[in-house]
């Protein structure tokens, strides 16, 4: 397979030395290796036909490029959404946004909902409150949690300002605001939809009763 790879870098995996020798025989033969490991990715690459998988066999600093540039291919053979939840689950995390909410915005809307519903696990609730603990400033994600202890958690890791400050958020919110419901191994999340986002009334957490 011919994937578009204009703009991909094919960056070394962290085993492969980067840097330069003084010495020119030494250097030339690392130019060559480099070159040899180079090679074998992007044939690799070429080799592979589902491109879900051919992404994941770059660096993961180029799956992002590769992804951009092969959406169409991604479409058509049915891994638009399980790659673009890839992308986010590794760019995205309680404590940074991942680039520019306007990108993921737009690649979710691409997504066809049913199918992006579909790999994730059946919601049983009608309605429920969610959270999210944080970098201070991270207010509108996408990602939040059922799990109060779980977002508590990720406050309290960055509460100390010079790692940025932690803060706990909650939102209620209903089924039809979701547009997948993942479990991990230590944690469910919910990525709400954009537009709901946008709007919703997210409040600082004040605990029971409060």
């Amino acid at each position: 397979m011919e994937w578009h790879v204009e703009g991909v870098v094919f960056l070394h995996p962290p085993d492969v030395y980067t840097g330069s020798f003084d010495n020119a025989k030494m250097q030339a033969r690392h130019e060559r290796q480099m070159q040899d490991k180079l090679a074998q990715i992007k044939d690799a690459v070429n080799r592979e036909g589902d491109p879900l998988k051919a992404m994941k066999l770059l660096h993961f600093k180029d799956h992002f490029q590769f992804f951009r540039n092969n959406l169409e291919q991604f479409r058509q053979a049915g891994r638009l959404e399980a790659a673009v939840l890839v992308l986010y689950g590794r760019l995205n995390g309680p404590f940074s946004s991942g680039g520019d909410a306007e990108v993921w915005n737009e690649l979710f809307a691409v997504c066809d909902p049913e199918r992006l519903y579909a790999l994730g696990e059946p919601v049983s609730f009608s309605s429920a409150t969610v959270f999210r603990g944080s970098v201070s400033g991270l207010v509108r994600s996408l990602s939040w949690t059922p799990d109060r202890r779980r977002a508590e958690g990720f406050a309290e890791r960055w509460k100390d300002p010079s790692l940025g400050g932690g803060e706990l958020f909650e939102v209620d919110i209903v089924k039809t605001d979701i547009m997948v419901y993942l479990k991990h191994r230590h944690e469910d999340e919910v990525l709400l939809k954009p537009a709901f986002v946008e709007s919703a009334e997210i409040r600082p957490f004040r605990g029971n009763g409060m």
